[in-house]
């Protein structure tokens, strides 16, 4: 195609929900160079908040039309077809399993489109079957199938035996959001002198939030400088989470907000500590997010992270489950104000380097470039590895 001409490009995903795939195609779409690049999102089941916003920030974002006959649509990938087909778009580039299969069947149906996939699960090897199932057959019609982080590039890699050659890596990237004043349910705990340790996240099995509250136990045994965890998010843990609160006597110590809108945006400018238990992640965009507003993290030393921040300069990462090593960290930083400061600071710096958003879109446009044979005019940049 011509090197003057917009290309087309159609990311899509199963929802537009709450979660870190959504966050990179909205902070993707909001740093796209326009004159280069036509792009417009598509849902197959829900648009969602992430939708939501995209839309309101001046993207296009198209359903596809559900069928009225089945309960479970089968037939999204028709109607995706019919999209690329009259809208004419060159590429689409799929987040999510769903969307993968369905633009895996439009790219084996019509001819001319290029397809980049990015993986964001973060356990691999551990896949579920049926996922497991799709990602297997189809990587093979991927044109540049992108991983998030080394981590995760080798173990999918090794599970789906994808030549050394073929799957690349593109780190994620946020914008810095600037908080206004604090939220009432942040200002009270801050005009009694209470240190904020903060945590936004689902309320899954990967995030270790049954670790948090044995950290929380064991921080209140020790009588350190007071504090209260404050945890943004739902979701099926809820009820057992509270449950376990309640056994270990921490209704006081350690508070669930809920969803929290734009939590990040909202909160992170006003918690002290933030804090990322988690059992697994491929790139976490909510320690990006923390780095962007120089929080001090303490974090667990999982999938990308180690390469994202180091340990003991830019933040403290323990072991995912060593409860007394978390414990032990945090108390070292609820003492120890110049360390939050020096910690919050390098994150700071870090993020800058390579971790903004506008960083991400200009790697995602070189590989766009790449595929539709018009040569990259993006910087080069750190971050992304064809190898």
């Amino acid at each position: 195609m011509s090197s003057g001409e917009r290309a087309r490009i159609l990311i899509v995903h199963s929802t537009l929900h709450i979660g870190g795939a959504e966050e990179v195609t909205a902070n993707l779409c909001r740093h796209i160079d326009r004159s280069r690049f036509d792009v417009a999102v598509c849902y197959l089941k829900e648009e969602g908040m992430i939708g939501e916003k995209i839309a309101a920030e001046g993207t296009e974002v198209i359903g596809i039309p559900r069928s009225r006959r089945f309960k479970t649509d089968y037939f999204s990938s028709v109607g995706l077809r019919k999209i690329l087909r009259k809208r004419g778009f060159q590429l689409t580039h799929s987040h999510d399993v769903h969307a993968l299969a369905d633009t895996t069947l439009c790219r084996l149906t019509t001819s001319g489109v290029r397809m980049v996939h990015t993986f964001h699960y973060g356990r691999y090897p551990q896949r579920d079957k049926p996922f497991r199932t799709i990602e297997s057959l189809c990587w093979r019609f991927i044109d540049r199938p992108v991983a998030v982080s080394r981590v995760q590039r080798d173990n999918i890699r090794q599970l789906y035996r994808i030549p050394n050659d073929r799957l690349s890596i593109v780190w994620n990237g946020v914008d810095r959001q600037v908080s206004g004043p604090a939220p009432e349910f942040i200002q009270r705990h801050k005009e009694r002198g209470t240190l904020i340790i903060g945590s936004i996240n689902t309320l899954i099995e990967q995030k270790g939030m049954f670790d948090l509250l044995e950290v929380a136990a064991r921080l209140k045994q020790q009588g350190c400088r007071r504090h209260i965890f404050l945890i943004a998010g739902e979701g099926h843990l809820r009820a057992p989470l509270e449950a376990y609160r309640r056994e270990l006597g921490l209704e006081r110590e350690v508070e669930y907000l809920g969803w929290v809108k734009d939590a990040a945006r909202v909160m992170m400018d006003h918690v002290d500590i933030f804090f990322q238990p988690s059992l697994w992640e491929a790139m976490s965009i909510v320690l990006l997010e923390a780095m962007a507003s120089g929080r001090a993290i303490v974090a667990t030393r999982v999938g990308e992270t180690p390469h994202v921040v180091d340990t003991g300069i830019s933040a403290l990462l323990t072991d995912a489950g060593d409860v007394a090593t978390m414990t032990a960290t945090l108390a070292r930083l609820l003492e120890d104000d110049g360390l939050r400061a020096h910690l919050g600071a390098a994150a700071s710096d870090r993020y800058v380097q390579d971790f903004t958003a506008r960083a991400m879109a200009n790697r995602y446009m070189s590989l766009y470039d790449d595929l539709l044979g018009r040569g990259s005019r993006s910087p080069t940049l750190r971050g992304i590895h064809h190898r």
